[in-house]
């Protein structure tokens, strides 16, 4: 069986405001140790138990910022991914880039050393937009590192955007995304601006220095990218995701179905069957582990049936095509089978969850409020999952 490896690279030029993921600016002294102890810790991660013998059909470097590191450093690392796992024939190879410093040379480099998925992170076509979001990019950047990636070969490019930062109306978030859907990208990914705790973002909020658009605009916003998006030929798979027939992110899209996946890397996540574990989220001390032969994990969990559900459960409804909640379930102990029955009836009775071919699926109205389902899902039966 198959399975996916996520490559976590932390090196950023600068701190975005709202970025919650574990990052650190500068630090390029260390960028040869830490390509040194990622290639290390995936021949170690091919030697585990539950991922020995599979190989790869998706290899995601993510951040961070990935596309600070050479060419010659992406290559290294997707051939040690190969040489310990094997890569399937498609199998799909991502990298997320920044498109300042991202000149024609670097794009096809990368290209060179295996990456056949190219995200750019453009989040706004706006100065302004750009500039309230942190962003060291120009519109004119995104363009040249678009048109640079398809004349390297690129035939798989996807693009970020995110929505709802201070100021923004619906209005000009529309034209956006019709200006980003007209480039033909095969992917795009629509991302709500969320004040996550421990950010610059969320600090401004409290201090009342910026303030979002209301949830209404918000709400508009969603719908107009889904509507924008879906006359470009880009179809919403996820909740926050788009893309052209057979072009869904599939390390995503696996993840969202609760397959297995490896994380490399400091701060990367791991989880096989109802295990999930997670890397020590600071950079020396991920390569002091590695280069000493220790292992780098930080925390373990081990979910009990009725939490592994609950989360499958919430994962697999990010996804149009939905969940079936029946064989899931089957297994689990009664209390804990009518338990989350019961929150996803209470979802659907309140037009949130669509039945159909024995699946559950989200309603235009339960993508606006899918949270409120998650939070069900993952909260509220965890006390009674055990019984």
């Amino acid at each position: 069986m198959s399975i996916g490896l996520y490559i976590h690279v932390p090196f950023c030029r600068s701190k975005c405001p709202y970025c919650a993921f574990y990052f650190v600016v500068g630090r390029a002294e260390l960028r040869g140790r830490y390509v040194d102890a990622l290639v290390a810790e995936i021949g170690r991660a091919a030697d585990r138990v539950p991922f020995a013998g599979r190989t790869l059909s998706s290899v995601y470097f993510g951040g961070g910022t990935p596309a600070v590191l050479e060419p010659a450093e992406v290559a290294r690392v997707v051939r040690a991914a190969a040489a310990a796992f094997g890569l399937e024939p498609d199998a799909e190879v991502s990298l997320e880039a920044n498109p300042d410093r991202l000149d024609a040379s670097r794009i096809a480099g990368f290209r060179e050393a295996g990456v056949n998925r190219l995200t750019l992170g453009f989040q706004a076509t706006r100065p302004l937009r750009l500039r309230a979001l942190g962003r060291t990019h120009s519109p004119g950047d995104s363009l040249r590192a678009y048109e640079a990636a398809r004349a390297a070969g690129f035939e798989n490019i996807a693009i970020d955007l995110i929505f709802g930062t201070p100021g923004q109306d619906a209005a000009s978030w529309a034209a956006e995304v019709e200006e980003v859907a007209a480039l033909a990208p095969e992917h795009v990914s629509v991302y709500e601006l969320t004040p996550e705790e421990g950010t610059r973002l969320a600090r401004h909020l409290r201090e009342e220095r910026v303030r979002l658009p209301d949830s209404d605009t918000r709400a508009d916003m969603f719908d107009d990218a889904g509507e924008v998006l879906g006359r470009y030929g880009l179809e919403r798979y996820e909740i926050s995701n788009f893309a052209r027939a057979h072009r869904e992110c599939r390390h995503n899209a696996d993840a969202w179905r609760g397959l297995d996946a490896i994380g490399v890397g400091a701060s990367a996540a791991s989880h096989a069957g109802n295990a999930r574990w997670t890397n020590v989220a600071d950079l020396d001390a991920y390569i002091a582990r590695i280069e000493s032969g220790e292992d780098a994990t930080a925390e373990r969990e081990i979910l009990d049936e009725g939490t592994w559900a609950a989360e499958d459960l919430y994962l697999g409804l990010r996804l149009m095509e939905g969940i079936d909640a029946t064989a899931r379930l089957a297994r689990l102990p009664e209390p804990a089978r009518e338990r989350i029955t019961a929150v996803l009836e209470t979802a659907r009775a309140a037009g949130l969850l669509a039945t159909g071919g024995g699946r559950f699926r989200l309603t235009q109205r339960g993508l606006l409020l899918a949270d409120s389902v998650f939070e069900d899902l993952l909260t509220d039966v965890r006390p009674t999952a055990g019984r």
